[in-house]
């Protein structure tokens, strides 16, 4: 290890663990991509259900600091959050939390006298703002997803806490201009700096053989995400059944991810009698999922609440065009009918046409595709990196 380096701290919930194995893995590559530079240390709370083999665990110059407190993993489960759950519990919840990482940070801090504190996602991450005033070092924010779907998760007590947070840390990052805007409209009163995902370079290794057998001679469609109603998931389940119509059995739909819509989506693809073309492949891990992408022909993603979209970057950096939906925060980034199109949310006759039109014509998805993996240069970590390091120096040199 590098012990030149200086040291900054990372809170964040969003870090693959053995229960998601997928989690927050672009957080992961951001610190990957800025070890280079800094020694890392990141508080992850956790579950005490959550399967971890090691409660600390070393990545390189990335020490990962598992907490283990009361706290079920949000991404999962937010959908049960939504309509029956008592906000003040998330609030109470939340105060817990705040003092259980304090502390940790503390100890950590004894150990490693941080530079900075940069905070992933909030719930968890705005309690980096916390921190910092705690140590006196300067604090960032990183916001990772739209002030809406924070609120339905975890009620508007918790999220004023949120919003008080926020107003403390020294600097707030957004990953999109739709995110920044949904959190000003609530009284964040500090500028939102806007800068995406990145995707690293990884090597892409072919898919098992199984699935190969399965998509030989066939046209690709690839939908992935949690299984959660806001991911609308089971419209592509819809279109394929009106697909089956009109392309027969020209056309296969892998879709990956996990969660607790899955046996809902089982008995749509059941009871439509397409066990034969549609396939639940199930979780996969980051250095595997391009594997799928590259195997695939396009992307359905008709997520109706959505900041960024790592799932839809992934796809454009394999070079495949996507379907997606306007409510999304990658649509800043992209023209429809380039490298994508962009449909009403809730749509399905317009979701089914667009599948239709790509699945009858490959040199268009050749096109598209090629457009999109030339944009998805711009979203690269050589380029992404070096904006986070200015914000941190600013940070570190201002800091009196």
């Amino acid at each position: 290890m590098n012990n030149q380096k200086p040291w900054i701290l990372v809170i964040t919930e969003l870090y693959p663990n053995l229960n998601i194995l997928f989690l927050g893995a672009f957080v992961q590559n951001q610190l990957k991509a800025l070890e280079k530079y800094y020694n890392i240390a990141v508080i992850v709370p956790v579950s005490f259900k959550t399967k971890i083999e090691k409660s600390v665990v070393k990545d390189g110059d990335i020490s990962i600091h598992y907490l283990k407190c009361h706290l079920s993993t949000f991404l999962l489960n937010a959908e049960k959050f939504v309509f029956n759950r008592r906000y003040d519990e998330k609030s109470r919840k939340k105060s817990f939390l705040r003092m259980e990482i304090v502390s940790k940070a503390k100890k950590l801090h004894s150990r490693y006298h941080f530079s900075l504190v940069h905070g992933h996602e909030v719930y968890i991450g705005d309690e980096a703002a916390v921190v910092g005033r705690t140590l006196n070092i300067p604090s960032l924010v990183t916001i990772h997803n739209l002030y809406e779907y924070h609120v339905s998760c975890f009620g508007p007590d918790a999220m004023k806490q949120v919003v008080n947070n926020l107003n403390l840390a020294d600097k707030l990052i957004a990953v999109s201009k739709m995110t920044a805007c949904s959190y000003k409209e609530q009284g964040i009163e500090k500028e939102i700096q806007v800068i995406p995902n990145g995707i690293g370079n990884s090597k892409i290794k072919p898919i098992p053989e199984q699935w190969k057998r399965i998509t030989e001679n066939k046209t690709v469609i690839l939908a992935v995400g949690f299984f959660a109603h806001i991911k609308r998931i089971e419209q592509v389940l819809y279109a394929a059944i009106e697909l089956k119509k009109r392309q027969g059995n020209s056309f296969v739909i892998l879709i990956l991810g996990a969660g607790s819509l899955e046996n809902f989506y089982r008995d749509i693809i059941r009871n439509a009698r397409l066990e034969d073309q549609i396939y639940i492949v199930g979780q996969i891990p980051p250095p595997e999922i391009m594997a799928y992408f590259t195997a695939s022909d396009f992307l359905v993603h008709p997520c109706v609440l959505e900041s960024f979209s790592m799932v839809c970057l992934e796809a454009m950096a394999a070079g495949k065009p996507f379907i997606c939906t306007k409510n999304i925060g990658i649509t800043e980034y992209i023209t429809n009918g380039k490298e994508a199109f962009i449909i009403p949310a809730d749509n399905l006759a317009s979701l089914t046409e667009k599948m239709d039109i790509l699945l009858q014509n490959r040199k268009l998805r050749e096109r598209m595709g090629q457009a999109a993996q030339e944009t998805s240069l711009k979203f690269g970590w050589n380029d992404l990196a070096p904006e986070i390091l200015r914000v941190y120096d600013r940070l570190i040199n201002n800091h009196g």
